[in-house]
């Protein structure tokens, strides 16, 4: 027995790995042994979760306790208080993320490479085999001598959305899928389970119409706390780094509790409110480790392709008060047709937060602090067109201005970032540049309010500073005029007066002039 403290496993995935080096292991072995063993199921299985939820470690926690070893699972669930017997079975491990895929050709060649080393693991060879295809079933038949078959990939689906910018290379590579897994279903007869782990859910890969007995654990509540940590995981297992982190922010161990589910908890992978939030894994990691809050999971676990969809989808970037999805948002789609709100559910920016079963409908939001923050730069950074560094300056620029009441250095700042966006890029209506306004103020900490009613109808922005009530006019097209006259025909400024602060009207215009943006605005106090 090791007495020495376990350490935290931040960015490690390979379950021996946390045995060899002490580290500590959320226990979900009791979840996984109610999976393998179920009656009347295959056990062939598909999950989705959004990236850096734990999918690969979940993988290779599999891996070793399908080959028997049992060693490895003395302090857990599965081998202290399971009547599992440990039989051996080969295993197939394919992970399609360190599989290359920048075309087809390359994806099959590697596929099959990878297909090859699996191979002479167990002493077999397949190099005279042409295709994946029949490198698989070869070493299947083989491998079916000693036992029946586990086949196990993590990300799936890599080589779909790593091109979901280019379609024809990512519908390509959705062939070479598809025939891949046609070959997995003629060989239905040989394997004892199968587990598939993504973050998105695509048609026609043969994945979902081939293996037609595939159970899909997304929104089953056997599956939703396999991934991620529930609050009773992180008092269990972490109590030890939580009270560190906590001294060393000068907190109470229950204000570092309380400050950790306001980041990062708050995700729901079911429609039974009954079942626990989750936590983001890694951010709860490395908020641990490194003893602070931040936004770790943009930096680290948002998907790359995310940015060019919501480019290529052209959306307005003013996201609803309340949104409410049917289960279909929840299903899969074609590679050439993604809705916004279902990869916002399955890249883990959106969560359920309640399902009312009278009407079906899911009411979505963002999970926590966190993510909520991290959408809003992302969006940003999507429409603006900027890099991360001319958004932070732009934004440190806008807020100073503001604070020393500084407004056409404020309109300044705003032309600089508005100039990153490409002219044909721009989407031609004034809901756009509300939409950025608003995100802008957002992203300030400055809680804007759009469409604000009054006696005489809605004005688009309102800013309320510790000093200062700014009225905002926007127009496309138009004149800086027109838009100060509509706020002050409209008095959309008078339900503000008993307040006590100065009151400022901005009326702002957006316009292209030789293909480039032109911002004209006025100002009244």
């Amino acid at each position: 027995m090791n007495n020495q403290p376990k350490q935290l496993g931040l960015n490690v995935s390979i379950f021996e790995n946390f045995i060899e080096n002490n580290r500590v292991y959320i226990d979900k072995t009791k979840i996984i042994y109610d999976l393998i063993t179920a009656r009347n199921s295959a056990h062939f299985y598909f999950v989705s979760r959004p990236r850096r939820f734990g999918k690969s470690l979940f993988i290779s926690t599999l891996k070793e306790l399908f080959a028997g070893k049992k060693e490895l699972f003395n302090e857990y669930w599965i081998g202290t208080h399971s009547n599992y017997t440990w039989p051996e079975h080969p295993v197939i491990h394919l992970d399609f993320g360190g599989i290359a895929h920048a075309n087809a050709e390359e994806f099959k060649k590697d596929l099959g490479s990878e297909l090859d080393r699996i191979a002479r693991i167990y002493g077999i060879s397949i190099t005279q085999e042409e295709t994946p295809e029949r490198k698989l079933t070869i070493l299947v038949e083989q491998l079916r001598q000693q036992n029946t078959v586990v086949l196990l990939i993590d990300e799936y689906d890599k080589p779909l959305v790593d091109h979901i910018a280019n379609l024809p290379i990512a519908e390509a590579n959705r062939k070479v899928l598809s025939s891949f897994y046609t070959t997995v279903k003629k060989l239905e007869a040989n394997w004892r389970a199968i587990f598939i782990t993504g973050v998105s859910k695509f048609t026609k890969t043969s994945l979902f119409s081939g293996l037609n007995n595939l159970d899909e654990l997304s929104l089953s509540p056997i599956a939703a706390e396999l991934f991620g940590y529930t609050h009773e995981e992180l008092v269990t297992y972490l109590s030890p780094q939580i009270q560190e982190a906590a001294d060393h922010l000068n907190k109470t161990k229950q204000e570092m509790l309380d400050d950790m589910k306001t980041w990062y908890d708050g995700y729901r992978f079911c429609e039974d409110m009954q079942k626990a939030q989750m936590y983001n894994p890694l951010s709860v990691t490395k908020c641990l480790e490194s003893k602070k809050f931040s936004n770790v999971w943009f930096n680290t676990g948002s998907p790359s392709f995310l940015i060019p969809l919501l480019q290529l989808n052209g959306t307005s970037l003013a996201m609803p008060d309340v949104i409410q999805a049917t289960i279909n948002s929840f299903d899969a789609f074609d590679i050439n047709n993604i809705p916004l709100i279902t990869i916002l559910l399955q890249t883990g920016y959106l969560t359920i937060v309640d399902y009312d079963p009278s009407t079906e409908l899911f009411t979505l939001d963002y999970p926590n602090r966190e993510v909520r923050e991290s959408f809003k730069k992302y969006l940003m950074l999507a429409f603006s067109y900027a890099s991360a560094e001319t958004l932070e300056m732009s934004l440190v620029r806008m807020r100073s201005a503001l604070i020393f009441k500084d407004f056409e250095e404020f309109v300044l700042a705003v032309k600089s970032l508005f100039a990153s966006i490409p002219y044909n890029l721009h989407i031609p209506h004034e809901s756009y540049y509300h939409s950025l306004f608003h995100l802008m103020f957002d992203m300030l900490g400055m809680r804007p309010q759009s469409e604000v009613a009054s006696s005489r109808g809605r004005s688009d922005l309102v800013l309320e500073t510790a000093k200062n009530i700014l009225v905002f006019e926007l127009k496309f097209n138009k004149t800086a005029q027109e838009a100060l006259d509509q706020i002050i025909a409209k008095r959309y400024h008078e339900k503000y007066m008993h307040k006590g602060k100065e009151i400022v009207l901005i009326g702002l215009n957006f316009a292209f002039s030789d293909k480039a943006l032109a911002l004209e605005w006025l100002q009244r106090s």
